[in-house]
């Protein structure tokens, strides 16, 4: 496996190739895993939320 050195530029999208030492990949991908576990967080409470309303909404309930 070629191992890449200090400023040498991504010639592969695998995950293992990214030079994970350089602080600004670090910062990158944690906050864009950050962004998405928000985003799929306030899905999923959306998702329960509408499911609880159709729930009371088959019940003859109003809200």
């Amino acid at each position: 496996m070629h191992w890449m050195q200090m400023g040498e530029t991504i010639h592969s999208p695998a995950p293992w190739d990214l030079p994970l030492w350089d602080p600004s990949y670090v910062v990158f991908f944690g906050v864009l895993y950050a962004v998405l576990t928000c985003l799929g967080i306030g899905l999923a409470l959306v998702h329960r939320g509408a499911k609880k309303d159709m729930q009371k909404e088959e019940n003859g309930e109003q809200h």
